[in-house]
């Protein structure tokens, strides 16, 4: 009788998994879209320290106060400034001496992103937030004002791709490709051309302002699907 429930389960079991998984002619389509970057995204960083909590603050609150002035005097939209994060700590460093106290010395780390619609502006901008005190330069990201767009190309270029593949399959097997049963988008991305990560500034890295330090390049824009077709013998 035991055997008998294990047998009936089993091919109950079976017959889902079967209605699970639409028959037909299953492939995965893919599609590129390749396209010139027209914003950057810079991630700069602010440290300074100093012996008393109310001094760093005071010192990381005027550089902070400068940079601000200098991007709206750039004409830099306040939305397109973030702050990323804001870190306070102090550091004790224990006397060798038991009748010398110990020294303590403060800390502040804040971050600011700045997106620049115009990337011709970027070494104009870096330049001109170095000669305020930032300390570096976090991260470079390229980015598409256009994004959603390019997103909507990739996708109908992998389901051509999808179709592609789908007839290849069929005229081997000397069958017809019938309607879409199932269609799941696996992916939806993009590669930035480069990508510059904790970059410390320096006053000799600045030469004249005709210098041109960034290269944009292109990204790529994906979209990766699975289409299942049914069969038309």
């Amino acid at each position: 009788m035991k055997k008998l429930f294990l047998a009936v389960a089993l091919l109950f079991t079976i017959g889902l998994v079967a209605q699970e998984q639409p028959s037909g002619i299953s492939v995965n389509g893919e599609g590129t879209i390749t396209v010139v970057p027209d914003e950057v995204l810079i991630q700069v960083y602010i440290q300074e320290e100093a012996s008393s909590a109310q001094k760093v603050k005071e010192n990381t609150d005027k550089v902070i106060d400068e940079v601000l002035k200098y991007l709206k005097s750039e004409k830099i939209p306040q939305k397109n400034i973030q702050t990323e994060y804001v870190r306070l700590g102090k550091n004790v460093q224990n006397s060798k001496y038991g009748n010398v106290p110990n020294a303590v010395n403060f800390y502040a780390n804040q971050s600011i992103s700045i997106l620049l619609t115009d990337v011709s502006k970027y070494d104009e901008i870096t330049r001109g937030l170095l000669e305020l005190g930032i300390n570096g330069i976090n991260s470079v990201q390229f980015k598409s004002s256009e994004i959603e767009k390019y997103e909507a190309q990739a996708r109908l270029k992998a389901i051509a791709d999808a179709k592609s593949k789908a007839n290849e399959y069929a005229k081997a097997l000397e069958v017809k490709v019938g309607t879409p049963t199932l269609i799941s988008e696996s992916s939806n991305s993009y590669s930035n051309p480069q990508v510059f990560r904790t970059m410390e500034m320096k006053q000799s890295s600045v030469s004249s302002s005709n210098t041109q330090t960034l290269a944009v390049g292109e990204m790529e824009i994906k979209s990766q699907i699975h289409v299942v077709f049914s069969i038309i013998n």
